[in-house]
């Protein structure tokens, strides 16, 4: 019985550098989406004679010319993965004008950014912090329906639209 009841030994913590360790991709960037601006950190690799991945941010507002010029940026920098994290619907430009870009851009639930340990709370912080999870490959991009389905909502959004009118229309007492 004092045999099962030894103790195990604890081993102590290691700690383990993360700049080389599982990158998936050298370049990336995360962008904390908001409603008027968005908070963007590119991952680089180091510079010459660096030891350590470099990040450079900064603040874009919403609005199309701006995250054009964003765009333009981040594929001269050989941006290979672009993940952003919104609450909201304010995604939805930014995915699009980046997609039409032709950057690999992923939307990832913030739910799913928050269970992972380590989470900063500042906004700059948390674009670095999904850049940091984007470049190890540790985040699960949520579902965004590709182009040609979201043209046919557009389209039949008026058509839905007009739909609920009429059965209000119907519904009225004469």
């Amino acid at each position: 019985m004092a045999a099962r009841k030894q103790k195990q030994k604890r081993m102590s913590a290691q700690v383990v550098e993360d700049e080389d360790y599982q990158l998936r991709y050298e370049v990336v960037a995360g962008i904390d989406v908001a409603k008027e601006s968005a908070v963007v950190c590119v991952r680089m690799p180091p510079a010459k004679g660096r030891k350590h991945r470099t990040s450079h941010l900064q603040t874009v507002p919403a609005t199309v010319p701006a995250i054009t010029e964003l765009a333009a940026e981040l594929k001269a920098a050989g941006v290979q993965m672009v993940s952003m994290e919104a609450t909201s619907d304010y995604w939805r430009i930014w995915f699009v004008v980046l997609e039409e870009a032709g950057l690999a851009v992923q939307l990832v639930s913030s739910s799913q950014a928050r269970n992972l340990p380590g989470r900063p709370k500042t906004d700059k912080e948390d674009a670095r912090w999904i850049a940091r999870l984007t470049e190890m490959g540790m985040l699960r991009s949520s579902f965004v329906p590709p182009p040609e389905i979201r043209a046919l909502r557009v389209l039949h959004a008026p058509q839905s639209l007009f739909n609920q009118l009429c059965e209000r229309v119907q519904m009225i007492p004469v």
